[in-house]
C-alpha cells in the first residue's frame, strides 16, 4: 500500500492561511475609503491629475481568469496523473489573486481621495 505524504496539503494550507492572516480585515470587497495623505490639500489640479494618471495602471489586473490560465490545467493534469503536490499551484493562484485584488483596491481608494480633492478645488470648472 502506498503511503500518501501530508506535505502537499501542509504547503497548500500554509500558502492560504499565512497571507490571508497577514492581509487585514475582510476577505470580501469593502466600500471605498478614500486614503488621504499629508500634503494632498496643497496639490494643484495638474498635480492631482498626474497622480491619478500614475495610479491608474495599478487598478488593472494582469492575472488570467481561472479557465484562461494554462498553469491551472497543467497543475490539474499533473496532480491527477503524476503528483498530487502539483495541486498546490491552485492555492498559490488563489493567494496571488487575493494579493492582486488588495493592490487594486488600495489604488482605487487612493484615486478616490485624489478625485475628492479635485472636486473640492473645483478643477473641472
Amino acid at each position: 500500500m502506498r503511503k500518501i505524504s501530508a506535505y502537499p496539503l501542509l504547503i497548500s494550507a500554509l500558502l492560504l492561511v499565512v497571507p490571508i492572516s497577514l492581509a487585514g480585515p475582510g476577505l470580501y470587497p469593502q466600500p471605498l475609503n478614500p486614503q488621504f495623505e499629508a500634503g494632498d490639500e496643497k496639490l494643484t489640479c495638474d498635480e492631482l491629475n498626474l497622480k491619478i494618471a500614475r495610479l491608474n495602471p495599478q487598478t488593472y489586473s494582469s492575472k488570467p481568469g481561472f479557465y484562461d490560465d494554462p498553469y491551472h490545467a497543467a497543475s490539474l493534469w499533473a496532480g491527477a496523473i503524476w503528483a498530487p503536490g502539483a495541486w498546490s499551484y491552485m492555492a498559490y493562484s488563489g493567494v496571488a489573486e487575493y494579493a492582486e485584488y488588495d493592490r487594486m483596491q488600495d489604488a482605487e481608494n487612493r484615486i478616490e481621495a485624489l478625485r475628492y480633492m479635485k472636486a473640492r478645488r473645483r478643477c473641472h470648472e
